[in-house]
């Protein structure tokens, strides 16, 4: 065993796909991108965004399992899980999104075994969702799922922590990851800020990365 733990956002990351972002694009109105806009320039939270986006969503169960069940992951991604569990290292997903449509996709691609952290979708009728925050009020204001709530926990065990994104919603992270994978609007905040961090476009690059240059010293 060793004292490393990967941590890795979900949506543009493991997904290709921003998988909120998608569905709410076909199944909300015109003014599906409005929340996201706000949320993006600090005028509402994560929270306030995503609800704002739910109410605006037409979709029943059946749509939404159809739509999650064309959504496709990063084709490196499982390999790379299975390099971690060999060096016993635990993975786990930190998400701002929706369970259902994240434990689909992982369900689907057989990844229903990694442990999520994410908000909870409730289907309301025959096509209305709400969301439900479950972590919200544990890390800062700002997010629904503040991913640094759960990463503070893990950093004061003394625990290496890698973190793997690509979206401003993966901010809170930052302080308290060892190691960075970044790209996407994740990649120019670390760089507008001048925080240190790997460039990757796919879970190949992670993989590569941290074989050559941390995972070597493990026994495995």
């Amino acid at each position: 065993m060793n004292n490393y733990h990967i941590y890795t956002d979900f949506d543009g990351t493991i997904a290709l796909n921003d998988v909120g972002d998608t569905l709410f694009s076909n199944f909300s109105g015109v003014k599906w991108r409005e929340p996201i806009e706000k949320w993006e320039k600090g005028l509402i939270s994560s929270r306030e965004c995503l609800t704002l986006e739910c109410e605006m969503c037409r979709i029943t169960k059946r749509e939404l399992e159809d739509f999650s069940d064309i959504q496709k992951i990063d084709p490196h991604f499982i390999d790379f899980v299975s390099l971690c569990y060999d060096y016993e290292i635990p993975v786990t997903i930190l998400s701002d999104g929706l369970d259902f449509y994240i434990n689909r996709i992982l369900q689907n691609n057989g990844l229903s075994h990694i442990p999520v952290f994410s908000n909870h979708l409730e289907f309301v009728g025959i096509n209305r969702i709400k969301p439900e925050f479950p972590y919200f009020g544990k890390g800062c204001p700002n997010c629904a799922n503040c991913k640094g709530y759960h990463l503070q926990k893990k950093a004061e065990n003394n625990i290496h922590i890698v973190f793997i994104g690509d979206g401003l919603s993966d901010r809170c992270a930052l302080d308290y990851a060892d190691i960075i994978f970044a790209k996407d609007a994740l990649k120019q905040y670390c760089l507008d800020n001048n925080i240190a961090f790997h460039e990757f476009d796919s879970f190949f690059d992670v993989r590569k990365k941290l074989t050559e240059e941390y995972f070597d010293s493990i026994s495995h």
